[in-house]
């Protein structure tokens, strides 16, 4: 298929994927949005209908309550001097995900009276962030792998188990030289290991699963860790990084029913137009309530965030608005249309959204379908082919992953994302990852 065969050669000719910002577009958009911020903020009360982008419905002349103006944006976007659909750094990109000499093959490595079992925590970003890492995590023990249990009680509640997402099969083999993956723990005597349960710290290093998980291998022989989410250092030795690679890039490839629906949705988004932005889209309540932040709701917004908090027992923000301007919030769909407007992206581009239930709804989205009329999501471009998908959440996140994977310009309204990527704003990933 064409989205595997481009994760196998490296060297692919593939439409450029622009890398947006440059410094100098990001200044721009962030000092607008600043400049946006600052002239509304003498007090809390000036200051609710900027954060709330549901009061706000024209286009080009977006008036505040008193319908004194408060920006003004060109219908084209502005015209600039660069081509807003390329990158000149492209030609930079290369390869990082070969494993180097010295690094063993798993068969010359892995004992055989290892097993490690591992339990995802989240939606698909996180699982996949789990996956990732639970390859890593054997590869420092020493240990087989055995295929990985995905969240099933979570709030997204998907009974999906992991073949019912991933290729399995090219999952072992394309990680073959580097760990020994098997499908289920290895019955023993007529029984199977019972894999001692436990729990790492999040960010734990090589030297913290070297004491505190080999131990018990050592001696139990299986060992299953839950909640197994963000749960190795980020920073790691150069070839266990490239490891991190080989199975985000390469090993974890979704099921042929998934990436023939996630083809049809891109095919979609290509016959509207050249090019098109994909925009992932995380305000949802849980996410807002999660940020700590006020977006101008008044009392019903206060109430409503505040139950989730409370339920989940989320730490208590004492000053909202700080960490709004301090930009350690979600931005709305109002400020991310902004940020592009003033980057340059006219009324006439294309915008596939992948997003959950977005808080306040259609209200809270008008802003952003107002400054960019062409919005779509794979709801409106494929309703009745989306039923086999539709009751299982991950499944339906995998095809906006596909969607966002394949884009010209990939976009971001908070840290983290379904792409796995760590910057707000506008975020780039080369063109599926045959760079990688």
């Amino acid at each position: 298929m064409a989205f595997q065969r481009r994760r196998q050669h490296h060297n692919h000719q593939h439409r450029l994927r622009v890398v947006v910002p440059i410094i100098s577009s990001v200044f721009s958009a962030l000092l607008i949005l600043f400049a946006l911020l600052s002239f509304l903020a003498p007090s809390p009360s000036d200051t609710d209908h900027l954060h709330h982008p549901r009061r706000f419905t024209s286009t080009d002349n977006v008036d505040g309550p008193t319908g004194v103006p408060v920006f003004r944006v060109q219908r084209d976007g502005g015209k600039l001097d660069r081509d807003i659909w390329s990158s000149r750094n492209a030609q930079f990109y290369h390869g990082c995900s070969i494993a180097s000499s010295k690094f063993a093959k798993a068969g010359d490595v892995t004992h055989s009276n290892r097993y490690l079992a591992i339990v995802t925590s989240g939606g698909l970003n996180q699982q996949r962030t789990g996956i990732i890492d639970a390859v890593v995590a054997a590869r420092i023990l020493n240990a087989t792998l055995v295929i990985p249990k995905l969240d099933q009680k979570s709030f997204w509640k998907d009974a999906s188990d992991f073949s019912e997402i991933f290729d399995v099969d090219r999952f072992i083999s394309v990680l073959s030289k580097d760990v020994k993956i098997i499908k289920q723990i290895p019955r023993k005597g007529g029984k199977s290991l019972t894999p001692y349960h436990m729990r790492v710290p999040r960010k734990c290093n090589e030297k913290c699963y070297q004491n505190r998980v080999l131990p018990v291998l050592l001696k139990r022989h299986a060992v299953q860790l839950s909640k197994f989410d963000y749960r190795l250092a980020n920073k790691l030795d150069t070839d266990l990084q490239k490891l991190r690679c080989r199975v985000n890039y390469h090993a974890l490839s979704f099921t042929d029913s998934i990436q023939k629906m996630g083809e049809k949705l891109v095919h979609q988004m290509r016959m509207k137009g050249k090019h098109y932005i994909a925009l992932h889209l995380r305000f949802e309540p849980d996410m807002l309530a999660f940020s700590g932040c006020y977006y101008g709701g008044g009392d019903k917004e206060r109430k409503e965030l505040g139950a989730i908090r409370k339920r989940w027992k989320t730490l208590h923000i004492s000053n909202p608005d700080k960490e709004r301007r301090h930009g350690k919030c979600p931005l709305t769909p109002l400020e991310v249309g902004l940020m592009l407007r003033a980057l340059g992206y006219g009324s006439d581009v294309h915008i596939y959204v992948a997003s959950g239930e977005v808080y306040g709804g259609e209200e809270t989205l008008a802003p952003l379908k107002a400054l960019f009329p062409n919005f779509y999501s794979k709801e409106t471009i494929a309703s009745k082919e989306l039923e086999p998908f539709s009751s299982f959440s991950s499944r339906m996140a995998a095809l906006d992953f596909i969607v966002c994977d394949e884009s010209d310009i990939f976009v971001t309204n908070n840290n983290g994302n379904i792409l796995g990527t760590s910057q707000p704003f506008v975020q780039m990933l080369k063109s599926s990852i045959g760079y990688f």
